[in-house]
């Protein structure tokens, strides 16, 4: 499925405008509902229902078009409930075009008809958690059904291609499968504001002004292919660079490489500074692909890559859909909370503050992503 994905590129600060653009073409309805019949050969006596769901998911995009709208003209009192309320929208956008027909909103069970969390307390508002409501089948509600359903981004590298006979040619794209939220265990202890704030890639700045460090590791990916004449590949060879490594970074990302015993002799690992080198040299003679897993990456750059540790029971979507129901369940339902660390001009509220201002201009390039099958990378 990684390899049906592809590369785009967007600029920080004006790729918003384009994105909602491109998601407008997913409120073609009668477009949808004939490539949606034609991809999934789904019988012709079923279209009332596949259009049916097609003007749901319209709905639902302009729902958070508005939502987010919504929360950029708000004040701090409204506008991180305003952005929640436009991620779950999006959320209901990527369940139904992912989904089946059970998906639907009139037809989806009834355990999904809730937000899909219990807020739990704490003293300090940055420790305030989500602990996912479960039942007999798995997480409920609304943030259960979408995590059934969504995936991480594959691995992405630029990628260096060299001919035989002179010249080479630079591309960006994909270079492993995606894997599904659903076969990672989802941590059984509430997940805290806090730590979700860690695991987003642009909350990164605003956490190190707060003496606050990410659990994320920035590094790069880097492929090159020899090509024969008759354009098979005659070597190839992937870095994976990860940057200023700390030991407990390490303990925890490095965790996720897993090399099988008959692959251990085309891997080579390297100390660079206070970071960390793998080379994988591929043996192309023999027959078989090199069986190694990686830990799972969030999209940043096309010079950076962002990789997560035992944080990868979410996507980059699912820690903002989180972090967004804390911080706007803490405003509608607990005013007093919120009114006292504005008034302090707490931590908490800067960092909630920078959160919604990242989440209006990161979560529907996120969507996008997932509906389009694209890795978006900010130029």
């Amino acid at each position: 499925m990684g390899v049906d994905f592809e590369v785009r590129f967007v600029k920080e600060g004006r790729g918003v405008d384009a994105i909602w653009r491109s998601l407008a073409r997913f409120q073609e309805v009668e477009r949808l509902t004939e490539r949606v019949m034609a991809a999934r050969k789904i019988p012709t006596e079923q279209r009332p229902n596949v259009r049916k769901q097609m003007d749901q998911l319209a709905f639902s995009l302009n729902q958070a078009r508005e939502y987010f709208r919504s929360a950029e003209s708000s004040g701090p009192t409204t506008r991180a409930l305003m952005a929640y309320y436009g991620l779950i929208a999006l959320a209901n956008a990527e369940v139904l075009w992912s989904g089946d027909g059970m998906c639907s909103f009139d037809k989806r069970p009834s355990r999904f008809n809730s937000h899909g969390f219990d807020l739990v307390h704490n003293d300090s508002l940055l420790d305030y958690g989500a602990r996912p409501k479960t039942d007999a089948k798995g997480i409920s509600g609304l943030f259960g059904l979408w995590r059934a359903l969504a995936t991480h981004i594959p691995h992405y590298a630029k990628q260096t291609y060299r001919y035989s006979e002179g010249g080479s040619r630079i591309t960006y794209g994909p270079t492993s499968g995606v894997m599904a939220l659903k076969d990672l265990a989802h941590p059984e202890v509430p997940v805290s504001l806090l730590d979700c704030l860690r695991q987003i890639p642009s909350m990164i700045g605003a956490l190190d002004a707060c003496d606050e460090q990410t659990n994320l590791c920035r590094g790069v990916i880097e492929q090159h292919c020899t090509l024969t004449p008759n354009g098979s590949t005659e070597t190839l060879s992937r870095t994976i660079m990860l940057h200023h490594l700390t030991d407990e970074a390490l303990d925890d990302i490095g965790s996720k490489f897993r090399i099988s015993a008959r692959n251990v002799p085309e891997f080579r690992i390297e100390r660079i500074g206070t970071g960390l080198a793998i080379i994988w040299e591929a043996d192309t003679k023999t027959p078989g692909f090199a069986q190694f897993s990686m830990p799972e990456v969030f999209a940043d750059s096309k010079e950076e890559i962002l990789f997560v540790g035992c944080g990868d029971h979410l996507n980059e979507f699912g820690y903002y859909y989180v972090a967004l129901y804390i911080a706007g369940m803490i405003t509608r339902y607990y005013p007093h909370i919120w009114i006292r660390e504005m008034r302090s001009n707490s931590k908490a509220s800067t960092l909630i503050d920078e959160l919604v201002d990242n989440a209006l201009s990161r979560v529907p390039i996120l969507t996008a992503s997932a509906l389009e099958q694209r890795i978006y990378l900010y130029e």
